[in-house]
């Protein structure tokens, strides 16, 4: 150490260097890691002080040390970072890796110390030694990924000599040759130590390459298999069902889309500027480039590999279409208002949130408009019943309209007008998602959504589930909440929550997408809700079991199953019909037990074919699900979905068991529109069913609709005249579930658009597969595209009135006797009484 001291004293050349080198890694970790808002502007000036900084180093060697080995090495140390520092600027080769992040640190470090090699102890110079063998490696990959921009970098030098950062990984290749061969000659346990630095990346990257090209083998051997046996399922889905569900899998998939590909018939070095296919940034990671440079293309287009991401990764948010670009906005703020009625088993939330435009101007200024997509993910059973925009200060509410209007005059709005909607879809698997247009530097765009959701009830407590969003990242936002009930619960559970009067809790924190909040539930409310001549009663659902033997078994085999939980299950299905699928019917036996499960077992997901179970009013379709699938709409144009819709018009009911509580999103969608009758539970009670000739019976039709999960029966009646202040929301949770039950026969070929689902729709206010929510900027807007107001509806949500909607004909009452009141004041005034 002393040494060191008295070097760094001795040469202020080496000392100026460090300085130098410490100020640029610093700022530039600085706004690498987000300690403050990163800018164009702010980034550029942050490397004009690094670029400045290495030619003033640079005039220095000149003068002081031109041959001397170690000031260079501090010079390219220093314009190593200031390279990076101009890619924070100007976007021109991708985001690297974390772990490429980590190698560029520590191979900058080693570089830098190799300067006092001689001074470190035998322990210190092996690590040196170590870091520098993946220093050289790196520094090699650099210098080859760069050589296509080596012309262009000359002729560019002119301007400033910016151009020339191309050609620092080449130089530090050279002097980390250098460095190496004086460090390590004449020591064997020296050249150890450079062995481990090259040989531990050159081992990772092989293992990667393998990785690459097992994954490449077994997608070719799922299209071959797929073709050789006609398969109904589409070849992407076979892949994703097949190969390996891991973080390799993910990166090698995601080649081309998110990860940057060796392309010989292109630069290398540009990144690519259109890819609004997957809202997830290019980045940049060596493995990848050579893996797909040594190890083949993968025998897949882009659409296939984003459906594959859907499928298996739960990419659904990413691979939303695009109009405009969201990349600079977050969700700054995030307010939650939380309406729960207990003794009616519901709750509503209102989540307002309010994106933020980070963008600061620079030479992207004039892309300063952005879109903002969110996905919501809702509990089972919920429906969106409001939205709202600001526009100019003020708060617009939705209009309903069908689906195709909406996207029509959304996407005409937005892709040639650019002025402000709003619009909300439904989407499969307990999702809608929300669009918002423009998000500009200039204000923060504020939006507020509104969703219904029946209460969890689980024994004699209730829970309430909160809804959470993809989108706009919420990293550092705020969140305001407010919980109020009804009727105050026993036994609340919900702490950190202030109570600020009786039944109304606040908490202000980090924003927090879980929220769990449980109570002692009440016994229901008689109170039905009217609306339109109808009332909606709730009453307790109490399942009711019928005699029920199945003929033929039925078993959804994938992953989740374990092969002591079919050996269990054995036993009390053997003596009947037990089939499989596996690209068609097969039967099971004692004897292929094994090897059927040992195979079956690799599958990340299944796909069952309900419409292929001859007889589904005698069998029992029996499952365990993990929670990834494609979705049902994205088996559109495909064999097996043509089949699904000659079947499920007149699909007769049947059975399905449920080993645990997931459902894949496919099942979920047959589940939403009563393809079968649900039954779930463990293993034990499965047997105790099976064994008992027990299951569950439908108790829904056309004036009934079930919410199992919160132990619930909405009925319709005709009855109109006991009315009070029971929630809307009843009926909206009655009309979705009766929607879902109505379009499942023809949701493939779309025939379910029609007026009374529609209407129904609109009265009450919901979104759904027929119907979206959008807020226009004006009244000619909503007139030009069609969008006539509400009528004869709920309208908009709201937290703040919840309660009983009066009949037409208890309106009309009402307007009477205002009439007639204000007739006897007027008479009062204006008459003068006779002398």
């Amino acid at each position: 150490m002393k040494n060191l001291k008295a070097i760094l004293f001795k040469d202020s050349t080496v000392k100026l260097g460090l300085i130098l080198i410490t100020i640029s890694a610093g700022l530039f970790f600085m706004e690498g890691s987000g300690l403050f808002e990163l800018t164009e502007g702010t980034a550029f000036g942050a490397f004009c002080f690094n670029y400045s900084a290495s030619l003033v180093f640079f005039f220095v060697v000149i003068y002081k040390g031109f041959r001397r080995l170690h000031y260079w090495v501090l010079l390219l140390a220093l314009w190593f970072i200031s390279a990076f520092a101009l890619n924070l600027s100007i976007p021109i080769f991708n985001t690297s890796v974390t772990w490429l992040s980590v190698v560029i640190c520590i191979s900058t470090i080693g570089i830098i110390l190799s300067v006092f090699m001689n001074e470190f102890s035998s322990k210190m110079k092996h690590v040196v030694t170590f870091f520098l063998g993946m220093a050289f490696l790196l520094f090699i990959y650099y210098s080859v990924y760069l050589t296509s921009m080596y012309l262009i970098g000359i002729f560019a030098a002119i301007a400033l000599g910016l151009s020339l950062h191309v050609f620092v990984p080449m130089g530090l290749t050279i002097v980390t040759f250098i460095t190496i061969k004086r460090t390590i000659k004449g020591s064997g346990s020296l050249k150890m130590a450079l062995g481990a630095g090259l040989l531990v990346p050159v081992v990772a990257c092989s293992i990667f390459i393998w990785q690459w090209k097992s994954i490449n083998n077994q997608v070719n051997l799922a299209i071959n298999h797929n073709t050789l046996s006609e398969g109904k399922l589409p070849t992407w889905v076979v892949i994703s069902q097949n190969i390996p569900k891991t973080a390799i899998a993910q990166r090698i998939i995601k080649a081309g889309i998110v990860y940057k590909t060796a392309n010989l018939s292109d630069s290398w070095f540009w990144g690519d500027w259109n890819k609004a296919s997957f809202d997830e940034p290019m980045q940049h990671d060596p493995f990848i480039v050579i893996a797909s440079l040594f190890g083949g293309d993968l025998n897949l287009d882009e659409k296939e590999r984003i459906k594959i991401l859907e499928a298996m990764y739960d990419s659904r948010h990413q691979a939303q279409e695009r109009l405009w670009s969201g990349d600079k906005l977050k969700t700054a703020n995030v307010i939650t208002n939380v309406k729960i009625f207990p003794e009616y088993r519901l709750a509503y939330t209102e989540k307002t949130l309010i994106v933020h435009n980070t963008e600061k101007g620079g030479v992207r200024a004039w892309a300063g408009k952005q879109e903002a997509i969110y996905t919501f993910h809702v509990p089972e059973g919920s429906v969106v019943s409001s939205l709202s925009l600001w526009i100019d200060g003020k708060e617009q509410q939705s209009r309903l309209t069908t689906k195709g209007k909406a996207e029509s005059a959304y996407r005409e709005i937005v892709g040639v007008e650019q002025h402000d909607p709003s619009v909300i879809h439904w989407q499969e698997g307990n999702t809608i998602t929300a669009r918002i247009f423009p998000c500009t530097p200039e204000e923060n765009r504020k939006f507020r959504v509104g969703i219904t959701s029946p209460l969890r009830k689980q024994n004699d407590m209730l829970t309430y589930e909160s809804s959470y969003f993809d989108g706009p990242s919420p990293e550092g936002a705020t969140e305001a909440i407010q919980v109020s009930f009804s009727k105050k619960p026993e036994s609340i559970n919900m702490p950190n929550f202030d109570e600020i009067s009786e039944g109304v809790y606040t908490a202000d924190r980090p924003y927090q997408p879980d929220e769990q909040i449980t109570f002692k539930a009440p016994p229901l409310a008689d109170m039905p809700f009217a609306f339109a001549g109808k009332g909606y009663q709730l009453k307790d659902y109490v399942p009711q079991t019928t005699n029920f033997n199945p003929e033929a078994v039925y078993l959804d085999l994938n992953a989740s199953w374990s092969a002591s939980e079919l050996d269990e299950l054995w036993p009390a299905i053997k003596t009947k019909k037990v089939y499989y699928y596996d690209g068609k019917l097969e039967t099971l036996t004692e004897d292929n037990l094994g090897s059927v499960c040992s195979r079956m077992g690799k599958l990340n997901f299944s796909m069952f074919p309900v419409n292929e179970i001859k007889h589904p009013e005698s069998s029992l379709l029996i499952t365990k699900c993990a929670e990834t699938s494609p979705n049902l709409r994205d088996l559109d144009e495909s064999e097996f979905g043509k089949a699904l819709t000659s079947y499920l018009p007149g699909a007769k009911q049947l059975q399905l068991y449920n080993i645990g509580t997931n459902l894949t999103p496919y099942l979920k969608a047959l589940k939403e529109m009563r393809v079968f009758t649900y039954n779930e539970g463990d293993m034990a009670m499965l047997q105790s069913r099976l064994a008992k000739n027990e299951f569950i019976r439908s108790q829904e039709d056309s004036t009934h609709v079930v919410l199992a999960q919160s132990g619930l029966v909405i009925e319709q009646t005709a009855d109109t005249l006991k009315t009070g202040n029971a929630p809307d929301h009843l009926l909206r949770l009655f009309a979705y579930n009766d929607i879902m039950k109505k379009i499942g026969p023809q949701y493939f070929d779309k025939t379910y658009v029609q007026p009374d689902v529609i209407e129904e729709a609109n009265q009450a206010f919901i979104a759904s597969p027929v119907s979206s929510l959008i807020v226009l900027e004006t009244q000619k807007d909503y007139e030009r595209f069609g969008i006539d107001e509400n009528k004869n509806s709920l309208q908009n949500a709201s937290a703040k009135s919840s309660g009983a909607v009066p009949e037409p004909g208890e309106w009309l009452l009402i307007l009477v006797v205002i009439a007639v009141i204000n007739y006897l004041v007027y008479k009062s005034k204006h008459v003068q009484p006779e002398l």
